[in-house]
């Protein structure tokens, strides 16, 4: 009884421990990322190594939690890398979305979309899409909206750029009402200050 008492407790202290190591890591005003760079303009949390089926070339940032408010910033992706992994995973038997190294622009938003319903989002829709130039390269920045499985209607802003066969992504969403419209300025403030090497 005394073992198995201290091999409960050596597997809770672990469960400790590892839950540490994943925790939320601050990512404070100025440079953000390699690859593709932007700027912050106030405090986020970065939740990249506590996010579920996480593609290492895909950071996660909150400012008041995943629920609220997040903001995905992609590396370069290029066939391989899924932008997105639903809780299904991503498994031979169902494969997340991948990018195409040429995709159009009406390409990229549709994308973008698909890689959002991998999360489970419903009645995914893209509008208002207008050319952006990012580092010399040709994008596009559009809105989303979509449900969740429960009813609540979620808004989002996103963009798309190509450089040499890999896409960058950006991407803002949250709760329509009030978050979305709350946390909107920071998250074009640090589109705009996108860079791509």
């Amino acid at each position: 009884m005394k073992n198995k008492s201290k091999i409960i407790l050596a597997a809770a202290l672990a469960l400790a421990l590892s839950a540490c190591a994943s925790s939320p890591v601050l990512a404070p005003p100025g440079a953000f990322g390699a690859g593709q760079t932007v700027q912050l303009d106030r405090n986020w949390s970065d939740l990249s190594a506590t996010w579920f089926q996480n593609n290492k070339k895909v950071r996660l940032l909150t400012i008041d939690g995943v629920l609220l408010n997040r903001l995905y910033v992609s590396q370069g992706l290029g066939a391989e890398d899924p932008l997105m992994i639903g809780p299904q995973g991503n498994r031979n038997t169902h494969p997340s979305p991948r990018p195409s190294a040429n995709m159009s622009l009406s390409e990229q938003m549709e994308y973008v979309g698909r890689a959002l319903t991998e999360l489970g989002y419903l009645r995914v829709e893209t509008k208002t899409p207008r050319p952006i130039t990012i580092s010399g390269q040709r994008g596009i920045r559009f809105e989303l909206t979509m449900r969740t499985a429960e009813g609540l209607t979620m808004s989002a802003l996103a963009q798309a750029v190509n450089k040499n066969g890999l896409n960058y992504y950006i991407i803002y969403l949250a709760p329509t009402a009030h978050y979305y419209g709350a946390t909107l300025p920071n998250a074009i403030k640090v589109m705009d200050s996108a860079a791509i090497s």
